[in-house]
C-alpha cells in the first residue's frame, strides 16, 4: 500500500489528535494531554507555532510529524526541532520514520536550516537506534533541558 507524506490542513487535526493520544499513551503521559482539537487547530494554523506534516494511506492518518523553528546564536542561523514524530505500531518498520526525516531535511536545506533537533525519552530503544543509525548524536552529555510552566511559570510572570 502505498504511503504518502504532505503537509497537513486544518481538516486533518482530530485525526492527528488522536495520534497524539497514542504517542503519549507509548510514552506513559497519557495524564498530560490536555488540549482540544479547536486549541490545537488555532495553536497551529492561526497562530503558527508549529508545522505538521502526516502521512497517509488509504485515505487515513497512520503517522505525523510536528516541528517548529529555532535559532542558533553561535551559528546565527535558524533551525528545527522536532516535536513529536509518531507512527502507528502497525505501521512501523516500513521506512516511514526515515521518509518523514527526509522531508524534514529538505526543509532545512530548502530554508538553510543548520540542525534538527528533538529529545528521546531515555527509555525509547528502538527510538535510539534509529536516531543513531542515522548519524544523530547524543546531547544530553552537554546539556540539560529544563522547563518553566503552569503554576511557577506564571508565579515568575508575576
Amino acid at each position: 500500500m502505498p504511503y504518502v507524506i504532505r503537509k497537513a490542513v486544518r481538516a486533518d487535526v482530530p485525526a492527528v489528535c488522536e495520534l497524539v493520544k497514542e504517542l503519549a499513551k507509548y510514552e506513559k503521559m497519557s495524564n498530560e494531554v490536555k488540549f482540544t482539537p479547536e486549541i490545537f487547530a488555532e495553536s497551529v494554523f492561526e497562530k503558527n507555532y508549529a508545522e505538521i506534516l502526516v502521512c497517509e494511506t488509504e485515505g487515513k492518518i497512520i503517522a505525523y510529524a510536528i516541528y517548529f523553528y529555532t535559532f542558533s546564536t553561535f551559528l546565527g542561523l535558524g533551525g528545527m526541532y522536532l516535536e513529536d514524530l509518531y507512527v502507528q505500531k502497525e505501521h512501523r518498520n516500513k521506512g516511514i520514520g526515515k521518509e518523514f526525516f527526509r522531508h524534514l531535511a529538505q526543509i532545512c536545506k530548502d530554508e538553510n536550516l543548520q540542525r534538527l533537533e528533538w529529545a528521546c525519552l531515555h527509555w525509547n530503544e528502538p527510538g535510539i537506534k534509529f536516531y543513531e543509525k542515522m548519524g544523530a548524536k547524543n546531547q544530553s552529555e552537554q546539556w540539560r533541558n529544563y522547563r518553566l510552566d503552569g503554576e511557577n511559570l506564571i508565579k515568575l510572570a508575576l
